[in-house]
């Protein structure tokens, strides 16, 4: 197997056709067409599936794509690190924010970067957390800013803050006086606006088990949205109430379009921290963003721009 099967192989999944993978990669047609047949015989699999309307991956084909895009992206990181000077932080490194994080934490990252670390490209996706662990194993995304529930054993992690969930609905939805503090059979008592079960790592799934641990039945949702952005709205427009972080909602709140009640139920909290893959190995990028991270979620927590959290660590070092 060859590093070039590789780039051929993900460059014709990429472009769907094989005219439009050999114009990419300057090779002709039917050596890029040998290149992949050899590399199926090898494997002992069909890899893709060929047809007049293009080119498709087989389900081993499939497979394959996502190891063979980790691997190219582990030679590329590689080949900068080499090339990293002593002087200089260089490289790419792709940063994955699950959508309740990505909110109050984007900016703020992508300015500090951009103004500690010029030379560093950085790829901030926000991303649907069913996704996460996935992209981190195969090495797609170098760091996730993900919680430290049921992580598999590859994945390291730092912690960073502890956020507390508070009980949101429309103004003119909330029945409890200003200030009011809820119990957990008040916080349940209706329907929920959740993510999907899927998509909720980071908010439903944490808050299900706690009330499972305290003997509270939660009820089928109200609604499942999996958009933060969505999910708001929605409550906002008076579709039913939510349970999820403060600074997630913050300028909602800010501006009125929504209320907060705290949940009197101490462990009632995620605890959010840095995630990356134990099989690929560190870069000077990687390891300088993940401590960038740590420093802005901290300064961010000191200065009240996190409300609803309590810092517990400094980040990588």
């Amino acid at each position: 197997m060859e590093i070039r099967q590789l780039k051929y192989f993900v460059a014709i999944l990429d472009n769907g056709s094989l005219s439009g993978a050999a114009r990419d990669v300057f090779v002709a047609q039917s050596a890029l067409s040998k290149q992949i047949l050899d590399l199926e015989k090898e494997l002992g699999v069909q890899l893709l599936h060929r047809s007049h309307s293009g080119v498709t991956a087989t389900a081993p084909g499939k497979v394959f794509y996502e190891y063979a895009q980790g691997i190219l992206k582990h030679l590329q990181d590689a080949r900068n690190a080499v090339l990293d000077s002593a002087q200089a932080v260089s490289g790419p490194v792709v940063v994955a924010l699950p959508q309740s994080v990505a909110s109050p934490l984007a900016l703020p990252l992508l300015r500090e970067v951009a103004t500690r670390y010029p030379q560093v490209r950085l790829n901030l996706n926000e991303e649907l957390t069913g996704n996460l662990f996935e992209q981190l194993l195969y090495g797609r995304i170098d760091l996730a800013l993900f919680t430290d529930a049921e992580l598999p054993p590859e994945i390291a992690f730092t912690p960073l803050l502890e956020e507390d969930f508070y009980w949101l609905c429309a103004p003119a939805d909330d029945p409890w006086p200003a200030g009011q503090v809820l119990d957990l059979e008040q916080a349940f008592a209706r329907p929920l606006v959740w993510p999907g079960a899927a998509h909720g790592h980071c908010t439903r799934a944490i808050v299900e088990r706690v009330a499972a641990r305290h003997g509270v039945c939660a009820a089928p949702p109200a609604l499942e949205v999996n958009s933060v952005h969505i999910l708001k709205s929605a409550v906002q427009a008076g579709l039913g109430p939510t349970l999820m972080p403060l600074n997630l909602a913050r300028r909602e709140l800010e501006e009125g379009r929504l209320t907060a009640h705290r949940v009197d139920c101490p462990a009632l909290y995620r605890t959010l921290g840095i995630c990356v893959s134990t099989r690929m190995p560190p870069t000077p990028a990687r390891e300088a963003v993940a401590a960038l991270i740590g420093e802005v979620v901290n300064r961010m927590g000191e200065q009240g721009q996190w409300p609803g959290s309590r810092r517990l660590s400094n980040g990588p070092t």
